[in-house]
């Protein structure tokens, strides 16, 4: 028997144990496509704000104890980021064993993703891949409560920043300082204007650089600030700041220099990213 529950009504409200009421909205015609495919058999538990899809045989399935913990860790996160008390839209998570797997599902071979406007995340989750809930799901509700921004860079680089992990103290800042000292820095004007472009020369400094620039802008500078350059824009980035982009490359670049480099630092484990 299959254990798919589907939603009969446009608006299904359940208590939680985030002591609010979670909104499940009806889910599109794009996430139906994944979470109510005939061809694939998924089971599915409801755990606070979020509702998680995964196959019977998978590892997620072997280990819903930590997903669920790691989830409850990144809610956290991102309403600490946000400076927001809750979250009430519901959210689909469903998970896959392997990019390889996630390829077939999605056309794409990577991580994770997040369909905004759709309360949708795709994950995989093995032993050498961690689940990056604070990462995708920072997409999602950044997307509903600060709304939609035209930069990739504030969307990846917050999202990285929120995430702050990859394998060193302090990764957003120590791994930058390495950037810098090999000199392998994208100047700020393409990281702006030309993301995507960046990302697939070397998607791991494109993201870790962001997530430095998001970071300093963000911790010295507010996050109303931010918010606002987040809607509006780099056009009004001086009238927001005070100052030019070309002010902040200068200064963001003095400060890194004065970060260590992790003494035990191996560009290797970046390889396939921050885990």
């Amino acid at each position: 028997m299959r254990k798919i529950f589907f939603l009969a009504l446009f608006l299904l409200t359940i208590q939680t144990g985030y002591s609010q009421q979670i909104i499940f909205r009806q889910p599109s015609s794009y996430v139906r496509g994944f979470i109510a495919n005939d061809t694939t058999q998924l089971s599915s538990v409801n755990y606070k704000l979020f509702r998680l899809y995964f196959k019977d045989n998978s590892y997620t399935a072997s280990h819903l104890a930590d997903v669920m913990l790691e989830l409850d860790v990144a809610y956290s996160k991102i309403l600490s980021v946000l400076e927001i008390q809750t979250y009430s839209n519901g959210i689909y998570l469903l998970a896959v064993d392997s990019k390889e797997e996630m390829q077939k599902l999605m056309g794409y071979k990577i991580k994770g993703g997040a369909a905004q406007g759709h309360d949708f995340v795709f994950f995989v989750y093995n032993q050498k891949i961690r689940p990056q809930f604070k990462h995708e799901i920072f997409h999602l509700i950044s997307f509903e409560v600060w709304g939609h921004t035209n930069y990739r860079l504030l969307d990846e680089g917050g999202a990285t920043y929120t995430d702050n992990f990859c394998f060193y103290e302090n990764p957003m800042y120590s791994i930058n300082a390495y950037y810098l000292h090999q000199k392998m820095f994208y100047p700020f004007n393409n990281l702006i204007y030309n993301f995507d472009e960046c990302a697939k020369k070397n998607d791991v400094i494109a993201y870790i650089q962001s997530a430095g620039i998001f970071k300093y802008l963000y911790e010295k500078y507010g996050i109303a600030k931010m918010k606002d350059l987040w809607l509006k824009g780099f056009e009004k980035f001086s009238e927001i700041y005070g100052f030019s982009v070309e002010q902040l490359e200068t200064d963001w670049l003095n400060f890194i220099k004065t970060i260590p480099i992790p003494p035990d630092f191996d560009i290797n484990k970046l390889k396939e990213g921050c885990g």
